[in-house]
């Protein structure tokens, strides 16, 4: 069928031409022949050859997190060009992952051919007249070219490929403008095995139709842009790329820090340092589909950053507006804050298309999540009880909207070209690219305090950023020292960055914690402790609304039962943690610096103050109010685990257990302990920490009451699976594996007594001990065969 309508000749009249859009000077003519299911490409011969920018957002989802198929996500954004072979012209993409920037043209020559470029489709000339080629493109853009089908296989949903019979051209949404032409395809994809998730979401799991919309842009002139400097103390996202032209004292590796173009309208009143607006602002366009009071909250947030761009001399440079009625959110042109819903929690995100050839922003698809609400609604209700005849002092509403703004900022501070930045809870909330939790308080009297739950406005980190990457200058060098001078003004502020890869349950910095606030873990975790208590103690079914099922406390009461999670895993990292700094030589700046050994024995000690039996024991009454989920209940918002038909308070324990505790002994964190304690003996051993551990389970006293036993053999349990885990870990270090070994060794002499005068339930741990630590020794240990608890995976507050 193909090599027919290729063969087939091409009346242009039979298209269904797009008004303006396509008259002379279009960047690319587009016409759609809706008859013959046709898109062709009308190429001025003066674009042949010519650098432009192709763009794709998935523009519609397919409802689940898990799939990574959003409503309005952007994919590659790379740089091409249309060259005439014969009767075809190809789409052909440079590899600008690789220059030669200070090379002859030989140089650069010898760099382009060591690495491979692309082409990335072929078209067929259907005519050539009039100073326009006109090539049939249609299979290109019926084709899976953002990847849906490897999203779908990768998430286990099935194997899919178009179906081109049953997919189009929208015609109303493919245009052609002077600088962005715009081309909306509309798959329908032919799905074997479709996975429960596509079953479930979509109409029919085996047709799902995904809508790709493509743009070609104009790239934007080079004069008035100088690409920026990445410096790792800066917190920017970056074009990276291998620059081999550097000489052998360098790395080969360079870098541009990625940001929008911000150029003063009067130079001259910018340098006397008054407030000047841009030749051109910074404007984004909220999504039509954006609820009340969603858009205010969006609205209001997002022109947090009008305010802090004018630390970086500029007014007005930052805008959010209404989308003009009419327009299509897809159009290039237009910098979106998108709506996206899914059947379930997951993720805003905030991504970019960048020149890659200067790292200068172009456009964003910024994506809010509707489904976060819902979590910030469960947290209030869960403390509802806990306030008493007063309340809490802010709506469930006003909670929400108090994160959706902050929320907003955050995700366009990424479109701005901001990194996260996991050390500013600690910082007087000095970024919105952190992650934040709610700052909840107790008062003297046990009274919950809300107010200040988020913050109101954009931190010193975000003004220090925004200078670093938007402040103009004349001239190379005074960029170059007025960068300088912003830097060590952070330093000097001891404003500082700490990025995502460095901020893992499993680093060595405690300070750099995602969802945290306090200017130390132990600050954090004293409070959030405080909350949980007050909040466990008057938990009942006013965490619900008259009317509703009382499986929802389920929901509700996970996250009170669960407030301090985060703050666990902050005071956890002081055990074998390290200070660092991104240092530069010449800056001042202290590389690495040990926790000092007070502060890491008392964090191993409040760790283990939160697995004591009374620290993970449910009330009774909580425990009694909590039903099964009825049939027409949804069984993904009953939380807590179960034993069947009751909630099983012993699970509970043991999945909060096995985060405190797989914490502690995370490989990587017990091979800290080994290189520190031999470098300053005053530090903790591994052996100290071990011992620590089995004291407050293993060692302990048998508590009295049979609801603490069984919490106590819970993460005894967890203990024992972990020791086994990390004895047996050919990733851990020889030391740790011998040092943990040890003490399984010791531990199993300690349990040799059963003791007729322990329950019976003990008994049988500690013989179940026995013979697993023994099956180790024998080289028989099976870790799948060893019972494990959950961890409940909350959504994101």
């Amino acid at each position: 069928m193909l090599r027919l309508l290729r063969a087939a000749s091409v009346v242009l009249a039979l298209f269904l031409p797009l008004g303006r859009a396509n008259a002379q000077g279009a960047l690319i003519g587009v016409r759609v022949d809706a008859d013959r299911n046709r898109l062709m490409l009308e190429i001025p011969a003066g674009q042949l050859d010519r650098d432009l920018l192709h763009q794709a957002v998935l523009a519609t989802g397919a409802g689940v997190s898990a799939l990574g198929l959003d409503r309005g996500q952007t994919g590659d954004a790379t740089v091409v060009r249309f060259e005439r072979r014969g009767r075809r012209v190809l789409l052909v993409a440079d590899n600008w992952g690789v220059r030669a920037t200070g090379a002859d043209a030989a140089g650069q020559r010898a760099a382009t051919e060591s690495f491979p470029r692309a082409v990335l489709a072929s078209f067929p000339i259907e005519s050539d007249s009039g100073g326009r080629i006109v090539v049939d493109a249609t299979a290109f853009f019926l084709s899976d070219t953002y990847g849906v089908a490897d999203g779908l296989r990768r998430s286990q949903q099935g194997s899919a490929r178009v179906d081109a019979a049953r997919s189009w051209f929208d015609v109303a949404r493919t245009k052609a403008f002077p600088r962005n032409t715009e081309i909306h395809a509309v798959l329908t994809f032919a799905v074997d095995n479709a996975g429960p998730a596509l079953r479930r979401w979509a109409a029919d799991g085996a047709a799902p139709v995904f809508e790709i919309h493509h743009s070609f842009v104009a790239l934007p002139e080079a004069a008035g842009f100088t690409p920026r400097k990445a410096d790792p103390r800066a917190g920017y996202f970056g074009t990276s790329f291998l620059d081999v032209s550097q000489g052998l004292d360098g790395t080969y590796r360079d870098g541009f820090a990625n940001r929008w173009r911000l150029v003063p309208r009067d130079p001259a009143a910018y340098q006397r340092g008054v407030l000047t607006e841009p030749v051109t602002p910074i404007v984004y366009y909220l999504d039509p589909a954006i609820p009340a009071p969603y858009r205010e909250a969006f609205r209001e947030g997002g022109m947090w950053w009008n305010t802090v761009f004018e630390a970086a001399g500029f007014r007005n440079a930052f805008q959010v507006r209404d989308l003009p009625a009419g327009a299509d959110p897809m159009d290039a042109r237009y910098n979106l804050i998108y709506w996206v819903h899914r059947g379930g929690p997951g993720p805003s995100v905030g991504p970019s298309f960048a020149d890659p050839r200067t790292g200068e922003i172009l456009r964003t698809v910024v994506r809010m999540d509707s489904w976060r609400s819902l979590i910030d609604y469960n947290i209030w209700a869960g403390l509802v009880p806990a306030a008493g005849a007063q309340g809490l002092g802010v709506s469930g509403e006003q909670l929400a909207m108090s994160r959706r703004k902050q929320h907003t900022a955050h995700e366009i501070g990424h479109t701005l070209g901001l990194s996260h930045n996991f050390i500013a809870a600690t910082q007087d909330r000095s970024s919105v690219m952190d992650y934040p939790f709610p700052l909840i308080t107790v008062d003297a009297r046990g009274r919950l305090d809300l107010s200040q739950a988020y913050a109101p406005m954009a931190g010193g980190w975000d003004s220090l950023a925004i200078r670093y990457g938007y402040r103009w200058y004349p001239d190379a060098r005074a960029e170059r020292e007025g960068l300088q001078q912003i830097v060590a003004e952070g330093i000097r502020r001891n404003l500082r960055f700490v990025a995502d890869q460095h901020a893992g349950a499993d680093g060595s910095l405690p300070a750099a914690t995602r969802w945290v606030e306090g200017r130390t873990m132990f600050d954090a975790l004293e409070r959030t402790a405080i909350v949980r208590r007050v909040a466990m103690d008057a938990f009942d079914e006013r965490a619900i609304q008259p009317g509703e099922p009382m499986y929802l406390l389920s929901m509700r009461f996970a996250h009170v039962y669960l407030h301090h999670r985060y703050s666990l895993e902050g005071v956890i990292k002081y055990v074998g943690g390290m200070d660092f700094r991104y240092a530069i030589r010449g800056d001042g700046q202290a590389p690495t610096t040990p926790i000092p050994g007070a502060e890491q024995r008392r964090a191993l000690s409040l760790a283990l103050d939160a697995v004591s039996p009374a620290a993970l024991a449910v009330p009774e009454r909580v425990l009694a109010m909590i039903p099964p989920v009825p049939p027409s209940g949804d069984p993904s918002m009953d939380w807590l685990p179960r034993a069947g038909t009751t909630v099983d308070q012993v699970a509970l324990a043991g999945g909060l257990a096995t985060e405190v505790i797989e914490g502690l002994l995370d490989r990587t964190r017990l091979q800290r302990v080994v290189i520190q304690h031999a470098r300053d003996p005053q530090l903790p051993t591994l052996a100290e920490v071990l011992q620590a551990v089995l004291d407050r389970t293993w060692y302990a006293p048998t508590p009295a009451d049979p609801n603490a036993q069984a919490l106590r053999r819970a993460v005894q349990r967890v203990v024992l699976n972990t020791m086994l885990d990390r004895a047996g870990d050919a990733r851990a270090s020889a030391d740790v594996r011998q040092v943990v070994a040890f003490h399984l060794e010791l531990l199993q002499e300690q349990l040799a007594d059963a003791g007729p005068a322990r329950p019976l339930a003990d008994r049988a741990l500690r013989a179940a001990a026995r013979r697993e630590i023994a099956q180790f020794f024998d080289g028989r240990d099976d870790p799948t065969q060893r019972t494990r608890y959950s961890v409940i995976p909350l959504p994101w507050p």
